[in-house]
């Protein structure tokens, strides 16, 4: 198969992106057609409760698009139009009220007022087409402002509705970590729309790269919340708060007052990370100490045991420090086990392994890192090496000899749909279960913006009673839960890659960048 440029691939994405500027009213079209049958059949009243009703079921089925939080890939150019999934959406789809229309066909009218969006990185010529369609937009990004001591650039790209906002309270040399969370905020007249996952702003993103996202919509409502809710609605307000400057607030950004919003229904556990040095009551709060929490939380709620054998399934795009001191605390926290705290250390060079709780002979686990072989990138993805650039790990890293090259696992397009091989990830996904890899009520999944890094997670310092983090990092939980393992099931069933994985063989190499272009010199 002939490989699509970057300019081909643009043009295919421009073409998508027209439909913005489409002016066509669903409701006028509805009214048309009830006014024909109407003469047709010469029955007024009848006709006239008939396009009630319609009107109120599709206004509805708009409004109700996401009422429960829904995994979602994103749609490449390489999967076929027309074995299109209810998992899969297009960058302009899920800014529809309707995120199942074909635009294309239907061309809907913009509803959209206002996005709030987070990134690593943008791209011009995929968001241009939203904010000549007049809705306000804002983007929070620390990667592609020129002026680093320029916080807010007001009248984008002589835009008067679009602003770039710089997280300045997280970007000081203190800490010296990336900005990486992705989270939209999309304002529509009745409801907010919440998007979670790996998901940047470049027409890579979306239509070469896999992402995953999980989406839900909340209406204007008042509701009682349970716990799980609560915890939600709380933690997405103070991250929101958070990576934003003093002088700029979401909710005025926005025009929204976020207490006016229904946060119920709520399927998953947010996992944070925000750069800092956390003790005592903060410990737990963020990063992989934060999903040691919610699975200790989740495990005991449902009534379950903790788990003392699991297997951890994680695949990631960009491979940090690692050693075995800090997968095995890695897999600790990933099996809910509570993290020892000694009060004194006998020795300085103390490992954080023998700061953890002590192990039973029981007691077993796993992991296994799925990344992309070096072949697979060359002879194996639709889009080639040049379009590889998501994936990153050092060579001096990888051939450090404490480098644990044992964990690696091959990424592979899954075995659901023909359609996903050669794909190039983006996204990030966690699959914990037992040693059987069998996926059950007690399995947890996570997806999001965290790689594996201790920048992204954290790493525990001062005998262990310290949490130090420097990246700012979004994802969402799937935590144990009763009566969820048909769901999960499902979400494993739409990834776009296999599971379980295969082991490397022998003659495998990882994808680094650095080497294939050492080999073209």
């Amino acid at each position: 198969m002939k490989k699509r440029t970057l300019q081909e691939l643009s043009q295919e994405q421009e073409q998508l992106n027209s439909s913005y500027n489409d002016i066509n009213s669903l409701q006028k079209q509805l009214y048309l057609s009830n006014q024909q049958r109407l003469q047709e059949l010469n029955q007024k009243e009848e006709l006239k409760q008939l396009y009630n009703n319609e009107v109120k079921k599709v206004e509805e089925e708009i409004n109700l698009c996401f009422p429960v939080g829904k995994f979602c890939l994103n749609q490449l150019s390489q999967y076929p139009k027309e074995e299109k999934q209810p998992h899969t959406l297009s960058f302009i789809n899920i800014l529809q009220e309707n995120a199942y229309y074909d635009v294309q066909k239907q061309k809907p009218k913009i509803t959209l007022e206002a996005a709030l969006m987070t990134c690593y990185g943008f791209e011009d010529h995929l968001l241009k087409p939203l904010v000549q369609s007049g809705v306000k937009l804002f983007i929070i990004n620390d990667n592609d402002n020129n002026d680093k001591k320029l916080e807010i650039i007001e009248n984008f790209n002589g835009h008067s509705n679009w602003m770039v906002i710089k997280p300045s309270k997280l970007s000081s040399l203190t800490f010296g970590g990336s900005f990486h969370p992705k989270i939209w905020i999309l304002k529509f007249p009745k409801f907010i729309r919440i998007v979670i996952g790996s998901q940047n702003l470049h027409v890579g993103d979306w239509t070469v790269w896999s992402q995953a996202m999980w989406i839900q919509d909340f209406k204007i409502g008042n509701s009682e919340l349970d716990e799980i809710s609560k915890d939600f609605k709380v933690g997405l307000k103070e991250f929101l708060d958070h990576i934003l400057p003093n002088s700029h607030k979401f909710e005025d950004l926005l025009k929204i007052k976020f207490n006016d919003y229904d946060f119920q229904n709520i399927n998953i556990r947010m996992i944070a990370s925000i750069p800092g040095r956390f003790t005592e009551n903060q410990l737990y709060q963020y990063g992989v100490m934060r999903i040691q929490s919610v699975l200790n939380q989740e495990l005991i709620n449902n009534k379950f045991e903790i788990p003392k054998q699991i297997s951890i399934t994680y695949q990631t795009t960009s491979i940090g420090q690692l050693d075995n001191n800090y997968i095995e605390f890695f897999q600790q926290c990933c099996s809910g086990q509570q993290i020892k705290q000694p009060q004194k250390l006998q020795s300085k060079n103390k490992s954080i392994s023998q700061m953890l709780i002590n192990k039973q002979e029981d007691e077993k686990s796993t992991l296994k890192l799925i990344y992309p072989t070096s072949d697979y990138i060359q002879n194996q993805t639709k889009a080639g090496p040049e379009y590889a650039n998501p994936l990153f790990l050092r060579k001096q890293q990888f051939e450090n000899p404490k480098f644990p090259k044992n964990i690696f696992y091959k990424y592979q397009g899954s075995n659901y749909y023909f359609w996903h091989a050669g794909n190039i990830p983006h996204l990030k996904v966690i699959i914990i279960t037992s040693l059987d890899e069998k996926i059950d009520d007690k399995t947890s999944i996570y997806i999001g913006s965290h790689n594996f890094s201790q920048a992204a997670w954290g790493k525990l310092e001062k005998n262990a009673t310290q949490l130090f983090i420097s990246n700012t990092e979004l994802g969402v939980l799937y935590p144990p839960k009763k009566d969820s393992a048909k769901f999960k099931q499902q979400i494993i069933e739409q990834l776009s890659f296999k599971f379980p994985p295969d082991k490397y063989e022998k003659t495998d190499q990882p994808w680094i960048s650095e080497v294939y272009y050492e080999q073209l010199i």
